[in-house]
């Protein structure tokens, strides 16, 4: 029996990819040029280009059209390395944008975390990271600004980590992670520039000094196709 069109289509842009003859990052025709390429109807085809974003293969920027997918980083969650250091390592080229920083009340949960009273100012800052120009990762970092005094005059397009030991002589000993799959809400998708309820994997890490009081609650929001987690136990 003969493969659904919509199969076909797939097997034969993936073919594309794999052989190296649709490059990282390179743009997809138009939709009405490849439905006319593969002589089928818009539905059709939509069904093979989501056959193809579930595998991690292609991936829709808003308003600009499908892009081939780059090669996922290898990532240790329970490793404390920069993400600068991290992505500079695997030979290819990091960028960090600052989206925001406040001195704010934040929800419930983080103060708990923190172990602050309800409604305490904390730093709260997100930033947008990139690998080779495509952004894979949103990032919103929690902290006390008793410990942090000043911490808005900084850099913080920079390692956090390295921030608070060479400024603060805060060293982070331990930390507890979660981890697990979720659809991005409107806001968060916007600023990875993808759909709004994109599949993507959430990583909470709230970590503690050797004394085990607590340093940051970081919460990650990563592109589902950005990483292949690498443990060794």
């Amino acid at each position: 029996m003969s493969k659904p069109h919509y199969q076909q289509i797939s097997d034969s842009i993936e073919a594309q990819i794999r052989s190296g003859a649709l490059l990282a990052n390179s743009k997809l025709p138009s939709e009405r040029q490849l439905s006319d390429a593969f002589a089928t109807t818009r539905v059709t085809l939509r069904e093979a280009l989501s056959r193809l974003e579930g595998k991690g293969l292609i991936y829709r920027a808003n308003r600009r059209g499908w892009y081939i997918t780059p090669s996922r980083i290898n990532y240790n969650p329970t490793q404390r390395l920069p993400f600068n250091e991290m992505v500079s390592n695997q030979g290819r080229h990091p960028d960090t944008q600052v989206l925001s920083r406040l001195l704010a009340p934040a929800e419930p949960a983080v103060h708990k975390a923190l172990g602050l009273a309800p409604l305490t100012p904390l730093h709260r800052v997100r930033r947008l990271r990139s690998i080779d120009g495509h952004a894979v990762l949103l990032e919103e970092n929690h902290l006390d600004p008793a410990r942090f005094p000043g911490l808005e005059r900084h850099d913080l397009s920079l390692s956090l980590t390295r921030l608070f030991e060479q400024e603060y002589g805060v060293c982070i000993a331990t930390m507890e992670l979660n981890m697990y799959p979720l659809a991005l809400d409107e806001e968060r998708a916007q600023a990875l520039g993808v759909a709004t309820g994109a599949a993507a994997l959430f990583i909470s890490r709230l970590s503690r000094d050797g004394e085990g009081r607590v340093i940051e609650l970081d919460w990650e929001y990563w592109r589902h196709d950005a990483l292949n987690i690498q443990l060794s136990v």
